[in-house]
């Protein structure tokens, strides 16, 4: 259901949505991240079919589990995912989390604290109306891929 939070605030569910910043698509993948993707998926890439929600989303689906790898959680990966891998790592270097929600209130950039709090609450509303069971509770990570 993250998946179904995050499409929700980045495009409205709306599979021709562009950005400013010319994200497209459904998971508002910029081309670049996109061909890296496909190149992973192993699927052809093309820039088009980035508004078609199944190719959308596989690519978008892919890069978010990379980003819940790397950094250890749903709430690190949706900060990467918004801000940029380089500053979450950045943000968590040499810190020691208790808990998720410490880390969520210590993100220096309003727009991604809130953007991960936004998605998460969407993830959480999905599962209670689709009956889906919550993630297991992660402990916080110290540092990406600890």
């Amino acid at each position: 259901m993250l998946v179904a939070g995050l499409i929700r605030q980045e495009s409205a569910f709306e599979p021709e949505a562009r950005s400013g910043k010319s994200a497209i698509g459904l998971m508002q993948l910029i081309g670049p991240t996109a061909r890296l993707l496909a190149k992973q998926e192993k699927i052809r890439y093309s820039r088009a079919r980035l508004t078609e929600p199944d190719y959308n989303v596989r690519l978008g689906a892919a890069y978010l589990a990379g980003l819940e790898k790397q950094f250890g959680g749903a709430e690190s990966a949706l900060a990467a995912y918004n801000a940029g891998e380089d500053r979450v790592t950045l943000w968590t270097a040499g810190q020691a989390y208790r808990e998720t929600a410490e880390f969520v209130d210590s993100i220096p950039f309003t727009e991604t604290r809130q953007y991960v709090q936004i998605v998460t609450r969407n993830a959480d509303i999905y599962r209670r109306l689709y009956g889906a069971q919550p993630d297991e509770p992660r402990p916080a990570r110290t540092r990406p891929g600890r």
